[in-house]
């Protein structure tokens, strides 16, 4: 199936073009958002005809839930459309994140619609007299090559946005399988009808009820949590520290941070190199590593340089003592940005921990303390300075940096 959809895509998609690049992104999502729409919107009409000629509340469900698919596709639509658009003086930062607005007020309906197919199928089930229900076989033979139609398109769906990785297209996959199975809930309704069990009818609609309550629900989800401010697939973190890593000169890289609008995202890192390097050269390592990060997620990169000043007599002495402090803290993940500022006898230690993922009550005032009577019981004259990091940066489990030898924070050194 992933070579008839990368068959069908080649047809629309310019040719040369990555499966990632602007271009075919936008072809890609036109080509699934209006192929589902045509298609969703001619099933939901069948479906809803045939529903009013059998008289089946059950496939009058399906029939809303069919609809609903064709109206998440034009979310697909209008999410990769507006995506495009450019910046302007009022959204520097462009439109990629109406697709979510969007997303919630489709969710939103479809949660309507859920509740008001409940309340039609309850009332079915608790009729003295139900509606019989008295489908052909020709009905039940053309629900099920609906099922085989809306199996392609979930597929093709889900090929199509693993192809140029777009959740979006993925999910939207998703809501063409769930009117497969609601599709296969009517069929079973159906055929038990011809055998006088009226019940299922109502117990099928309520089913249908359910997917699409459960559609809402997801769509819901998958909207609200980007526009609240998610944090980026750690995969991403990853690839990132890996290009800054892999640039001759960089020491450690800290304090992660990607904020994401749409189809683009905002870049920040800090890179630790040594305090004797060139500025010059400091700043031409920096803008190498804003391109390559921007060439493997498009939109902005800004690197920020921590100097390190490790040649200072007491260093190894101090980040030992802070190695030991760090492990020994399960609720501190990692600590960087290590300076020995200062003479020989007289110098203030200055350095930034990083907490662990979900920690709470961090015990920062005591670590603190600790670290601070520890040094200067080795240095009486010695100052200590200690930042919290926020946990929206993203920080690797890794404890000294600045030795370079990614020792784990497994509490041993």
């Amino acid at each position: 199936m992933m070579r008839v959809s990368r068959w069908i895509l080649s047809g629309f998609a310019p040719t040369g073009e990555p499966m990632e690049s602007p271009a075919v992104r936008m072809r890609a999502g036109l080509l699934e958002g209006w192929s589902s729409v045509v298609l969703n919107a001619a099933l939901a009409v069948f479906k809803g005809i045939l529903g009013l000629m059998t008289g089946s509340v059950s496939l009058l469900a399906d029939a809303v839930h069919t609809l609903s698919d064709s109206l998440t596709s034009v979310v697909v639509i209008f999410g990769f459309r507006m995506s495009d658009r450019p910046a302007d003086e009022r959204h520097p930062f462009g439109h990629g994140r109406m697709e979510g607005l969007a997303a919630v007020v489709i969710g939103v309906l479809l949660a309507v619609a859920a509740v008001e197919m409940t309340q039609y199928a309850v009332e079915r089930l608790i009729e003295k007299n139900p509606t019989p229900v008295h489908a052909e076989t020709w009905v039940i033979a053309s629900l099920i090559g609906t099922v085989a139609l809306k199996e392609f398109q979930a597929r093709f769906s889900m090929d199509l946005g693993k192809l140029i990785k777009s959740q979006a297209l993925v999910a939207d996959g998703l809501h063409h399988r769930s009117d497969v199975l609601a599709t296969g809930l009517v069929i079973v309704a159906l055929i038990a009808a011809r055998w006088k069990i009226t019940l299922i009818d109502g117990v099928a609609g309520i089913g249908v009820a359910v997917l699409i309550g459960w559609c809402a629900y997801e769509t819901l989800a998958g909207a609200m949590s980007p526009l609240l401010g998610e944090r980026a697939p750690e995969d991403m973190y990853e690839e990132i520290e890996r290009i800054a890593r892999a640039v001759p000169g960089v020491l450690g890289v800290h304090d992660v941070l990607v904020n994401r609008y749409g189809g683009m995202d905002i870049i920040s890192l800090h890179i630790e190199v040594s305090a004797t390097e060139n500025v010059m050269h400091l700043h031409d390592m920096s803008e190498e590593i804003e391109t390559k990060v921007r060439r493997a997620f498009p939109g902005h990169a800004i690197v920020h340089v921590d100097p390190l000043n490790t040649a200072h007599e007491h260093y190894d002495e101090v980040h030992r003592i802070v190695t030991e402090a760090v492990a020994a803290e399960k609720k501190i993940v990692s600590f960087h940005d290590l300076r020995l500022v200062g003479g020989r006898n007289r110098f203030k230690v200055v350095f930034d921990i990083a907490p662990a993922p979900g920690a709470k009550d961090i015990p920062f005032e005591s670590f603190r303390d600790e670290v601070a009577g520890r040094i200067r019981a080795k240095f009486p004259r010695a100052t200590v300075a200690i930042d919290l990091e926020p946990p929206y940066f993203h920080n690797d489990p890794i404890v000294g940096e600045v030795h370079h030898q990614g020792t784990k924070n497994t509490g041993k050194e």
